[in-house]
């Protein structure tokens, strides 16, 4: 696995592309901003606009766009950049998707929801920007609505499990692509990753964090005194070399404690902790919850 490969494992990414909208007329959709909960809108047809909270300017959207909101920050979509609505949404089944539909059959703005939840502690998803604005004019990406448009216009056996995979594939190709951007806007480790002094650094805590990393160690990987490296990972990362060590171990655990039957002790010495009860105290203090309750959460 590589380190954005990794991040992905990390995040414990859960949700789908699984709600449509058709919307014709006068025509208004309120999101609410959610904890640990991300929204992707991928426009497929015509023009509308988006409202964030806190922005004075509604953003024109038209077919191909994608807004991706690594946080859910809250926001409207609206058919003219005024409309204060409200318009009444029929929401009924339609195969696998949730069709969120407003006017005729006819409309004028259609686009595809994605919604998924990711962990708290997310290395990768927390030191995104607020609001990413992406084009399917990408090569890589435009396959994605083809296949999303046809599974909804034809429902056949395996839909579902088709668009539920098509998720981790989507937010893989959006994240690659916005990381791609020289103006990307980056905090915390992704930031960190752009300085090529510590992406080797960066790099090989996060392919082997259970290693038994020494600060010397980390030192001649990145070719720095300690003085240097230590304020080095303090500007970009926001974190000391130690504490970087030990989120990442602990993120690792996290994964395990819901995805695997390991037991607790075997976790934690499989994540670099010198015992049970060590790991247990690091883990409350991070998550406010015990390894035991977070994995029955």
């Amino acid at each position: 696995m590589d380190i954005l490969d990794k991040l992905i494992k990390f995040a414990q990414i859960s949700g789908s592309i699984n709600v449509q909208c058709k919307l014709q007329d006068s025509w208004y959709i309120r999101h609410e901003r959610q904890t640990c909960h991300g929204i992707v809108h991928i426009v497929s047809q015509g023009e509308g606009y988006l409202h964030i909270d806190g922005m004075v300017n509604a953003i024109k959207l038209k077919a191909n766009d994608v807004v991706f909101l690594p946080h859910s920050l809250g926001h409207t979509l609206t058919h003219q950049p005024n409309y204060k609505g409200p318009s009444k949404i029929n929401i009924i089944s339609n195969g696998a998707f949730t069709l969120k539909q407003c006017g005729g059959e006819s409309p004028d703005f259609s686009l595809f929801c994605a919604n998924f939840t990711y962990d708290k502690q997310s290395e990768l998803f927390n030191n995104l920007p607020e609001v990413i604005l992406l084009n399917l004019q990408d090569a890589a990406l435009k396959p994605l609505l083809d296949i999303l448009q046809r599974e909804a216009d034809d429902y056949q056996a395996g839909s579902a499990n088709i668009i539920n995979a098509l998720l981790s594939v989507l937010l893989t190709l959006l994240i690659r692509t916005y990381l791609q951007q020289d103006n990307a806007q980056l905090n915390g480790l992704l930031n960190g990753l752009r300085d090529k002094r510590l992406y080797n650094v960066i790099s090989n805590i996060i392919a082997k964090p259970e290693q038994g990393w020494k600060i010397e160690t980390l030192c001649h990987i990145a070719n720095l005194s300690k003085a240097q490296l230590i304020r080095l990972f303090n500007r970009q990362l926001g974190v000391s070399p130690y504490n970087f060590v030990n989120h990442i171990r602990l993120q690792k655990a996290a994964e395990l404690l819901k995805h695997s039957q390991q037991s607790v002790l075997s976790i934690a010495l499989n994540c670099g902790f010198q015992s049970e009860s060590n790991f247990g105290k690091a883990f409350k203090k991070y998550y406010q919850l015990t390894p035991g309750q977070y994995r029955k959460k």
